[in-house]
C-alpha cells in the first residue's frame, strides 16, 4: 500500500514506520485482495495533543479514521482501529448484501422451510449397514464401543440384517429382518 504523510513527518522512528505501514498494508489486503491501494495520514499538533487521520478510498467509498492522543503513535493507532471497524462493517455488507433483490439469507431460509417434512407418524431412523457379516455379539461390542444405542449389521447366520437395540436398564434387543 502507497502512503502518504502530510505534516509531521520527522515525529516517526523508521521503526515506527515500517509497523505502521505493515498495518496499512494489512488493512489494503483486506479492501483489495492485491494490496495495492493508496493511503493518506494527515498529522496535526493541537493545543492539547496530536491529531491523526488516515483516508483510503475503495468502491465508490471513502473510509476515514481520525484518533486523537498525547503523541502521534497513539493517535495513529485509534485511527487505524477506526478504519479497520469500516472496512469490515463494508466488506460484511458486500458479502452478506442482495444479489438479483433478494438476501441469500432469505433464500436459504425459504429452501430450509420446504424441504423439512411434516412428521405425522412415528420418528424413523436411517441406519448404516455394516457391509462384513457379524454376529449378535460383536455387533453389542460394536455398540459398547462406539457408545450407541443401536446398530444395524448384516448377520452372519441367516445373512439378513438385524439389529442391535440397547434399552435404557442396559440390555440389549435384537430384531431380525
Amino acid at each position: 500500500m502507497k502512503v502518504t504523510y502530510t505534516g509531521g513527518n520527522g515525529e516517526f522512528s523508521a521503526a515506527e514506520k515500517t509497523r505502521l505501514e505493515t498495518k496499512l498494508a494489512k488493512l489494503g489486503k483486506m479492501i483489495d485482495k492485491k494490496g495495492e491501494k493508496e493511503a493518506h495520514v494527515i498529522l496535526t499538533a493541537e493545543k492539547r495533543g496530536k491529531k491523526a487521520e488516515i483516508t483510503v478510498n475503495y468502491l465508490h467509498h471513502s473510509f476515514a479514521g481520525a484518533g486523537s492522543g498525547p503523541a502521534y503513535l497513539p493517535a495513529v493507532a485509534a485511527a487505524l482501529a477506526k478504519l479497520e471497524k469500516q472496512i469490515l462493517k463494508v466488506t460484511a455488507k458486500l458479502r452478506d448484501g442482495k444479489r438479483n433483490g433478494v438476501k441469500p439469507a432469505v433464500v436459504a431460509a425459504a429452501a430450509a422451510v420446504k424441504t423439512v417434512p411434516v412428521a405425522t407418524g412415528p420418528k424413523l431412523f436411517e441406519a448404516k449397514v455394516s457391509k462384513k457379516p457379524m454376529t449378535v455379539d460383536e455387533a453389542v461390542a460394536v455398540s459398547q464401543r462406539k457408545k450407541v444405542n443401536y446398530v444395524a449389521f448384516r448377520d452372519a447366520d441367516t445373512n439378513g440384517i438385524s439389529i442391535v437395540i440397547q434399552r435404557p436398564d442396559g440390555s440389549y434387543d435384537v430384531v431380525r429382518a
